[in-house]
């Protein structure tokens, strides 16, 4: 696999290195080469669909013989390996990007704290939207403004897509985004396990408890 981590302006824009998420800088490079015969379908060909680079260790992972299900209590991504052989998965339809801007100059120049230095990008085949906390949103057209020199966000005729971006972006917000080392069949095997250990807090009646939660207090 031979990847980055984001693009590059390289003076589109008139801009440098990774600032803001017009395609040079969100998009970036994804070559991968998959030995297995089931991929002969596919080779030498491109992909159009949604991805992220959250999908790039779901795909180790998957190539390997390992289930990346089993690994979404702290993955976030899924496996290319099905776009990769042929198939036609049900796939995403939005990708999502965030920056923060707090250590830049242009933060200082605008006036906005470190905590509200952020930027959020939601996209589309079609459609890209960008969040910036604090100030009105920006929205391209990628088909009719590949180059995206014009911003829709303040167009009352694209209020409709920015309403339907918006919601998107609220829930990717409301996503599971705090993981932890503990596998999903491990939380479900611990629920209710705290009852059986510690003190009893709170019993009135001996006799309202189950026999395995009192019988060790009465020898």
């Amino acid at each position: 696999m031979f990847t980055s981590d984001h693009g590059d302006y390289l003076g589109d824009h008139w801009l440098g290195e990774k600032d803001l998420f017009h395609e040079p800088s969100a998009r970036m490079p994804l070559i991968i080469y998959d030995p297995s015969s089931a991929a002969d379908s596919t080779r030498g060909s491109a992909c159009g669909e949604l991805v992220e680079s959250i999908d790039l260790i779901p795909t180790f992972l998957a190539a390997l013989g390992a289930d990346p299900a089993q690994q979404s209590h702290r993955l976030e991504g899924r496996s290319l390996l099905q776009l990769l052989r042929g198939e036609a998965p049900a796939w995403r339809q939005f990708v999502v990007s965030e920056y923060d801007y707090a250590q830049l100059p242009v933060a200082a120049k605008l006036g906005v704290a470190p905590r509200d230095a952020r930027l959020f990008m939601v996209a589309d085949k079609r459609w890209k939207f960008v969040h910036a906390c604090g100030f009105r949103p920006m929205l391209y057209d990628l088909a009719s403004d590949p180059r995206e020199f014009c911003d829709l966000g303040a167009d009352p005729a694209h209020a409709a897509e920015r309403a339907r971006l918006a919601a998107a972006l609220h829930q990717w917000g409301l996503r599971l985004s705090q993981r932890t080392t503990r596998s999903e069949e491990e939380m479900r095997a611990a629920r209710g396990t705290s009852l059986r250990r510690g003190i009893l807090i709170g019993v009135w009646d001996e006799a309202e408890l189950p026999d395995e939660l009192w019988c060790a207090y009465r020898g």
